[in-house]
């Protein structure tokens, strides 16, 4: 079977939308290169925190062939090492991600995986 291509925004708009059906609190800025921003660039794609007790999740969002920038590369390495959960998602890991979503899972453990900056 083919894989179909998926676009970065459809990546983000359906983890946005599993969030929203599990009742994460989870954040995006859909168009970063239009908003006032401050501080270091790079920030991951989406925040997250699971509707009952549990760390921060942060994802940066990838096509199939999509890398993450220095800066990006950065704020996953650092905010993993203050115990922030990481992950870098493409196309091939949405269904794996959506089933931590709906379990509401977010420690690092199960999400190790995902951490490739």
């Amino acid at each position: 079977m083919r894989e179909l291509p998926m676009s970065e925004d459809s990546l983000v708009a359906g983890l946005m939308d599993a969030f929203a059906l599990y009742e994460w609190e989870a954040w995006h800025v859909r168009r970063s290169d239009r908003a006032l921003l401050m501080g270091r660039p790079g920030w991951p794609d989406i925040t997250a925190l699971p509707p009952g007790p549990g760390p921060l999740l942060v994802i940066e969002a990838k096509t199939k062939t999509g890398r993450a920038t220095s800066n990006q590369a950065r704020w996953l390495v650092r905010l993993h090492q203050v115990g922030v959960t990481t992950a870098l998602i493409r196309p091939a890991d949405y269904d794996r991600a959506v089933g931590l979503i709906a379990s509401k899972n977010s420690e690092a453990s199960t999400w190790d995986w995902a951490f490739r900056p």
